[in-house]
């Protein structure tokens, strides 16, 4: 139970996007990108990802540069994702379906946990 309460901003990610996360859903940053985030936020005390099945989304447009925000993910908000796409499988091993998709599994989920981690976006 109480792996259920740890997860639950990555199990609100996970049922909000439906994404499966994978080890390759992440990806190192670049020198560029380590180079600007330690400008904004400072040395970083874990490493960080970049989450492939986010967009990246241009903050500012200017005439000689485009500025991205990207989605960023330390090391233990990575292995949350991952555990949090684990517990689904293992929470929805009972399926009667031969080989459920994640979604499927998402939706057999969604009736059993509360709203609060479950629900899609308006």
């Amino acid at each position: 139970m109480l792996d259920v309460f740890r997860l639950i901003p990555a199990m609100q990610v996970v049922f909000t996007n439906e994404i499966e996360f994978v080890p390759d859903s992440f990806v190192n940053l670049t020198p560029e990108q380590l180079e600007a985030w330690v400008r904004r936020e400072g040395e970083p005390t874990e490493t960080l990802y970049r989450v492939v099945h986010f967009e990246p989304q241009a903050i500012e447009r200017l005439s000689d540069k485009v500025t991205w925000e990207l989605s960023i993910v330390t090391e233990s908000e990575r292995q949350l994702l991952l555990d949090a796409v684990n517990w689904v499988y293992r929470s929805s091993a009972s399926m009667t379906n031969e080989n459920p998709t994640f979604a499927q599994r998402l939706e057999h989920l969604r009736p059993r946990l509360p709203p609060i981690v479950t629900q899609k976006p308006d």
